[in-house]
């Protein structure tokens, strides 16, 4: 009896999977039948077209397609058949393609949409063989790379490069990205993520930590604040203590993110800038005052000792790790930003920064002298003092440029070595060029560079980004001009206009430095942000590319663009 029910049982199961089976494969055969597009993304030399089909559509089934592009002036669209379109480029730039299909089976359309770019024909260009006027002039900076295009005087064809990084290789040393190794939203793990760090190691060989070596990142704890060890304590963990070092007590150095940082560069063949020490933001007031607590601020004296804990504790530890990971100092961080900012220096009387321990020491503020000193004597203690440079950096350069040289000289004034040689402690001057379309102007820029260039010095574009749409709206609590997004009808062909102009002016000076009075010239470039939704500001587009990695702008190849004129 019980065989007999089983057997039922078994029977009844099979005849309901049959009749389940073919519901499903329906299903599965009209989720695989959904009309789309033959592509979802097209990229176009101007005046060329493309054809895009509509898939898994027979005639029979199809009422009608309808073809729109979000941005008429950049392609133009022909039908070609019922299924199909012509999509032609008449303009640089970037826009969206719509298909609706109209299915007899359905009342309302399926939309399906292809990404399409539209960029400027390469031509190749060739350059006459001559001989150079000088020699040295001719050459990219010392250390630089051979190039893969052809150098200045080749015969051979210039050929268009597929990456940023190949498109200014021989003519800048480093071309870098700010990256986040944790971060959050858009911007984490940015560099634990492979398939972004592809693409930073394709187009780039530097990167600087966006927020991750700032002195919050280092000095305090996500949600805890400044956190302290005692004298014993501290020395028991390997820390260094300043002779004059007057209390008992010192803060943890948090550098878990730093050393994974340092061990990824090293898998990847990547460098680094460090960044930063002294700035009057993103810095934990408990550094400043009394026992690490409260609002009572410490004397400059205090202050004097617990700056030189902190650099030379965290380059130390920055250049022991190097020697772990490569053998020896000096490999990864190839440049470190000291002081940032200091000509914007805040004078907010509600919170407590360097400025309100020191007071305002005008262009001779002693304590970012001392701030190279320490850093200087730390490179020449690890033997890197001639393959690491000690920046400062500021914004807006070319409102201040005169000031920022006189700051650099006073850093550097009888400034000598171990030995008792005269140096620039201070090797770099870094440009942070977080600009508009509309300001500065590319004249203003390149006098500005001008300037720089001229103390003999290396210089670096160290913070590169060109916002649209972006202006005074007012001012604010401080009596600070107030910055923001406003609707100024800009677009990205205009930011595309500005970076083409913009760079080919930069690479312009460094083709035609003066190698006797700068033997440096331009270090480098980094591109602050990976693309538009990640950057910091993010609502005026400023960067070359726009969602995410894959979409590139108009910005993008008129930034490669640019190259071009090194060969020309």
């Amino acid at each position: 009896m019980k065989r007999k029910q089983h057997i039922a049982l078994l029977m009844a199961g099979t005849l309901l999977l049959s009749a389940v089976l073919p519901c499903t494969q329906a299903f599965q055969t009209d989720a695989a039948a959904k009309p789309k597009l033959s592509v979802k993304k097209i990229s176009l030399n101007l005046n060329k077209s493309k054809k895009v089909q509509v898939k898994n559509v027979k005639k029979k089934q199809l009422k009608k397609v309808t073809w729109k592009a979000k941005n008429k002036k950049i392609v133009t669209i022909k039908k070609s058949g019922k299924l199909a379109a012509t999509i032609k480029g008449k303009k640089t730039g970037t826009t969206k393609v719509t298909a609706k299909i109209y299915l007899k089976s359905k009342k309302k359309p399926v939309s399906a949409v292809v990404n399409v770019t539209v960029k400027k024909v390469k031509k190749p260009v060739k350059t006459p063989v001559t001989t150079p006027k000088s020699t040295a002039a001719s050459l990219p900076p010392a250390g630089t790379p051979a190039a893969s295009q052809p150098p200045q005087g080749s015969n051979k064809p210039w050929q268009e490069p597929s990456t940023i990084l190949e498109a200014y290789n021989g003519i800048f040393k480093y071309m870098g990205t700010c990256a986040n190794y944790y971060g959050y939203d858009e911007k984490k793990d940015q560099l634990r993520t492979r398939g972004t760090l592809d693409f930073i190691t394709d187009n780039f060989n530097s990167i600087t930590l966006e927020n991750e070596m700032k002195p919050d990142s280092i000095l305090s704890t996500w949600g805890i604040g400044v956190q302290t060890l005692t004298l014993a304590e501290a020395k028991e963990n390997g820390y260094y203590i300043p002779e004059n070092y007057p209390e008992t007590i010192v803060p943890v150095l948090n550098l878990e993110t730093v050393d994974r940082t340092l061990e990824t560069l090293k898998k990847e063949g990547l460098q680094m800038r460090g960044h930063t020490f002294v700035w009057h933001q993103q810095t934990p007031v408990e550094f400043f005052v009394k026992n690490y607590s409260g609002n009572q601020k410490v004397t400059p004296e205090v202050m004097d000792a617990r700056l030189e804990y902190f650099v030379r504790n965290v380059m130390r530890h920055v250049m022991d790790k190097e020697k772990q990971l490569t053998g020896s100092a000096g490999t990864l961080v190839y440049a470190w930003d000291m002081v940032n900012e200091y000509i914007h220096r805040t004078h907010d009387a509600t919170s407590i920064t360097w400025h309100n321990v020191y007071g305002d020491m005008g262009l001779e503020p002693s304590y970012l002298k001392k701030t190279f000193e320490i850093a200087y004597d730390e490179l020449e203690r690890y033997g890197v003092q001639d393959k690491v440079v000690l920046y400062y950096n500021d914004y807006n350069t070319y409102e201040c440029a005169d000031d920022i040289v006189s700051l650099v000289n006073f850093i550097n004034q009888d400034a000598t070595d171990k030995n008792g040689k005269a140096v620039n402690i201070c090797g770099g001057i870094g440009m942070q060029s977080h600009l508009c379309v509309d300001y500065p102007t590319i004249e203003n820029y390149g006098e500005t560079l001008d300037k720089f260039l001229a103390t003999g010095l290396e210089v670096s574009i160290s913070e590169l980004d060109v916002s649209t749409n972006y202006g005074k709206t007012g001012q604010d609590s401080q009596g600070w001009d107030k910055w923001e997004y406003i609707d100024l009808g800009q677009t990205d062909e205009d930011q595309a206009d500005y970076i083409k102009s913009l760079m080919e002016m930069i690479v312009s000076k460094q083709k035609n430095l003066d190698h006797s009075k700068n033997q440096k010239g331009i270090a480098g470039v980094t591109i602050w942000g990976l693309y538009d939704k990640c950057s910091w500001k993010a609502n005026t587009k400023p960067l070359l590319f726009g969602n995410s990695i894959t979409d590139p702008k108009a910005a993008y190849y008129s930034f490669m663009d640019a190259a071009a004129i090194w060969y020309s």
